[in-house]
């Protein structure tokens, strides 16, 4: 993921990270975020008004929003220590020198069970999207099939719905896996300790 960069007055943010004031592409004014105990898993609860209407809208937590910011300071200018752990962005030396071997240690049997089974969903559903089509001349025209079999081949001809499900199957699992991963940052960065990390 990549750090919010900024345009003018124009900020790219993922949700979670949204401020009182920003005012979204549809002149809505943010007027808090949270992850309540109500708000599901890898979701924010985002207070918006505009005029004298006002929502709550749920949205990913790291879902991008364009919004407009008054003083939208540069990230490359804030310290670290200023960001709570839970909101800050890894630096792209972080990103550059990540050893997932010494993440996955700081990580509890629990919580690499859970990756674990999140990855094996992402990695078998998920790399099967794009390989199915309606037609045999679709599948010999699709992505990696010009090596299979004339039997294989005629496996990968499905129902649109079929297609269909499993894309959107493939993207839940992304998803999933991501909204995951963004409370451990703090972990698997090596910000905190795992006795810290609630």
């Amino acid at each position: 993921m990549l750090s919010p960069t900024t345009n003018t007055d124009r900020v790219r943010v993922p949700a979670r990270l949204l401020l009182m004031g920003d005012v979204t592409s549809s002149g809505e004014t943010v007027l808090g975020v949270s992850a309540g105990v109500a708000t599901p898993r890898g979701k924010v609860e985002v207070s918006l008004s505009k005029g004298e209407h006002g929502r709550i809208a749920v949205w990913n937590a790291a879902t991008i929003i364009v919004v407009r910011r008054s003083a939208a300071v540069p990230v490359e200018n804030r310290g670290a220590d200023e960001i709570p752990l839970s909101d800050r962005l890894p630096t792209f030396h972080e990103l550059a020198t990540f050893d997932a071997g010494k993440a996955w240690d700081r990580l509890s049997p629990e919580q690499q069970r859970a990756i674990g089974m999140l990855a094996l969903r992402f990695g078998t559903v998920g790399q099967c999207e794009g390989y199915f089509h309606e037609t045999i001349e679709g599948v010999r025209k699709g992505f990696n099939s010009c090596h299979w079999t004339p039997q294989v081949q005629d496996m990968a001809v499905w129902p649109r719905l079929h297609i269909q499900l499993v894309a959107s199957a493939a993207q839940s699992a992304f998803q999933n896996l991501c909204d995951h991963f963004d409370p451990l940052w703090p972990q698997l960065f090596g910000w905190q300790t795992r006795k810290e990390v609630k």
